[in-house]
């Protein structure tokens, strides 16, 4: 019985130094159907080169797919998505490292246990380091699960992190059924959406506990990062954006009392407090006058007090709530010399 296509698809922008490591580690699969699927977003570099030689010479199938417009990962994601040919489809970041074992384990469980998605633990590699991150304890649950709202609860719980895309596999046809595509209009923070709009649509979804996929950081990534950390307008509003239309997929479809409680009053919270933190930021005092104006409406003022009832798990958030209703431009003078 011939196994099913499986398509990983490969956003790429500029990734000539690392791409040729990542499609070795893709080609060498021990799972014999499958599909690469690169997409390179409007590299300026050799990447298309780099990636035409390797896979020409892979005995793999492949398609190379250039897009016209630069549209950042999302969008490359979405156009790899539309144009796969799989049954099941594995969304692999440029320059990352995979288990030779990682589809085929991927595969036989979605199979055996007839699930929509399936994940896998993962690790992370900082390259200036040269070191593996230690800590697995939020990579997969400790028990066995296969409800959504199940995952969903030891996610409210802080036992696990729902907020990578590549250690997934999905069946193609739930994802078209559901019509799920990553938001274009977010660079950032894209995946969170993506896995939890998934995980709420989803009958049955399973998890394997090994570590068969090795996300890396690039000095160049490193120091991105550390940038938009100190100060970014853009990502605090996108992770905003996202963390609230997640927040209210899952509203709408759980009954879970705890879940509910924890994305009405924690995550919408922690969205508030994001927005305010980056007016403040940014130097808008306007914008941010006018959004605290909007925390004391009543329900929004109870919710914002409801977060005491988190606070030996979110103690900032129910102090930093407090002071944004009673010491708003304290908050502002404070965030706004921390931006400097």
């Amino acid at each position: 019985m011939k196994k099913p296509l499986v398509s990983v698809i490969v956003p790429t922008y500029n990734g000539e130094k690392f791409i040729s490591q990542t499609l070795e580690s893709i080609i060498s699969q021990d799972y014999e159907n499958l599909e690469i699927v690169v997409v390179d977003d409007v590299s300026t570099d050799n990447t298309v080169e780099a990636v035409q030689k390797i896979l020409e010479s892979s005995g793999r199938k492949f398609q190379l797919i250039k897009r016209s417009v630069n549209g950042h990962q999302s969008a490359a994601r979405n156009t790899g998505l539309k144009a796969s040919n799989g049954e099941y489809v594995i969304f692999f970041d440029h320059d990352d490292l995979a288990e030779k074992n990682f589809v085929s384990s991927l595969v036989r469980e979605a199979e055996d246990k007839n699930a929509d998605l399936v994940f896998c633990g993962f690790r992370e590699y900082f390259k200036t380091e040269d070191r593996y991150t230690d800590d697995t304890s939020l990579i997969f649950p400790k028990e066995n699960i296969s409800r959504p709202e199940d995952l969903l609860k030891i996610w409210v719980n802080g036992e696990i992190n729902l907020w990578s895309i590549w250690n997934f596999i999905f069946r193609k046809k739930f994802l078209t059924k559901n019509k799920l595509k990553f938001p274009e209009d977010c660079y950032i923070f894209e995946d969170i959406e993506f896995v939890l709009k998934a995980v709420t649509l989803t009958s049955q979804i399973n998890f394997i506990r090994d570590i068969l996929y090795t996300h890396i950081y690039h000095p160049a990534q490193q120091s991105k990062a550390d940038l938009a950390n100190r100060i970014n307008y853009k990502n605090f509003r996108q992770e905003a954006i996202v963390k609230w239309r997640a927040g209210r997929r899952i509203l709408r479809i759980t009954k879970d009392k705890k879940i509910r409680n924890f994305i009405f009053i924690v995550y919408i919270a922690q969205v508030l407090v994001k927005e305010c933190t980056l007016y403040a930021r940014a130097g808008d005092k306007e914008g941010y006058d006018r959004l605290v104006r909007t925390l004391h409406h009543k329900k929004i003022r109870q919710l914002m007090f409801l977060t005491l009832t988190y606070i030996e798990k979110e103690p900032e958030l129910f102090f930093k709530a407090l002071m944004i209703l009673y010491a708003p431009n304290f908050y502002y003078k404070l965030r706004c010399k921390k931006s400097k």
